[in-house]
């Protein structure tokens, strides 16, 4: 519990120390957190349910070691990998619509971000405590059950951190946009973070060594550019028919 949420907990502190100028309730903060704990145990069912169609249907055999992106790659298990990354972006973001968005303390364009971010966080802690429980179950060493913990935090919590604040980034963007529609901007951000989250999880698996650490550093430079973003949504003002109607 410790290894899987003290490190979610670090970063939901750095977040919400990035909007200081007008906090969130800290309730419904804790609302979205838990929401999109929660909503692990959802994406566990969907993402069971598919997995026991993808094995009716035959999507196995892709050769990991040899990756080709071509038809053969889009019904492979590799493929899947998308999908499993698709359906853990729809549940974080059904997490914040039904805690943050909903709330009408959703009255500004950073909003987004922080609710969406808040929920994969809480999302993060808990696939975190369960990986890091069954690596224990497992009989690992205490080594690689430290090791596991700090990958897992300078990665995997990163990259939903990055992919959910991809899609609040576009929704925040639609709220000054007469362009661009709310459902636009949820479809362009979700699409988007599948992109992201599911070539994090390829990569994570058909890599090693030096390619490893270009994974992680490329995340971090998405990191780093989340933040920038994040600093300039911040001085986003839209007038408040404009942000009624995005709401």
């Amino acid at each position: 519990m410790v290894g899987g949420f003290a490190p979610a907990l670090i970063w939901l502190w750095f977040w919400l120390r990035e909007d200081d100028q007008k906090p969130e309730p800290k309730a419904i903060i804790a609302e979205a957190f838990v929401a999109g704990g929660l909503s692990v145990v959802l994406a566990f069912l969907i993402q069971r349910f598919l997995a026991d169609w993808a094995t009716r249907a035959q999507w196995t055999g892709f050769d990991y070691s040899n990756p080709s992106f071509s038809l053969s790659f889009l019904i492979s298990s590799a493929g899947f990998i998308f999908i499993w990354a698709a359906v853990e972006e729809i549940v974080k973001l059904s997490a914040a619509y039904f805690t943050g968005f909903r709330s009408r303390n959703f009255d500004e364009p950073i909003d987004a971000m922080i609710y969406i971010i808040t929920a994969a966080i809480g999302f993060a802690a808990v696939e975190n405590t369960l990986f890091l429980l069954s690596t224990l179950l497992s009989g690992e060493t205490s080594i690689f059950f430290i090791l596991t913990g700090n990958l897992r935090f300078l990665g995997a919590t990163v990259v939903h951190i990055v992919s959910s604040a991809i899609v609040g980034g576009m929704i925040s963007l639609s709220f000054c946009s007469a362009r661009l529609t709310k459902t636009t901007a949820i479809i362009i951000g979700l699409c988007t973070a599948t992109l992201l989250h599911g070539a994090f999880n390829f990569l994570i698996i058909t890599s090693s060594g030096s390619g490893m650490l270009k994974i992680f550093v490329t995340l971090w430079l998405l990191a780093i550019f989340i933040i920038y973003f994040f600093e300039k949504i911040k001085t986003v003002i839209c007038r408040p028919k404009i942000l009624k109607e995005s709401i």
